[in-house]
């Protein structure tokens, strides 16, 4: 029997200070990853830096047996 694939979603935050990218976090929700690019915000110049999140999906071969 072929393995069944789980599929979960990981969302990723990467900042961005003057044009390098210097920090990159994944995150297992999306509103968790709001909440902490709001918390980067705080404490960033916007017109130099900024922040972007991106979903990322992946997949997980899981055995047919439950394993």
């Amino acid at each position: 029997m072929k393995p069944q694939k789980h599929c979960e979603s990981l969302w990723i935050i990467v900042k961005v200070e003057s044009g390098i990218p210097v920090m990159a976090e994944a995150h297992r929700s999306r509103q968790s990853a709001e909440l902490r690019e709001q918390v980067l915000r705080r404490c960033m110049h916007p017109e130099n830096d900024e922040t972007g999140i991106f979903e990322v999906r992946v997949e997980q071969a899981i055995p047919s047996d439950g394993l």
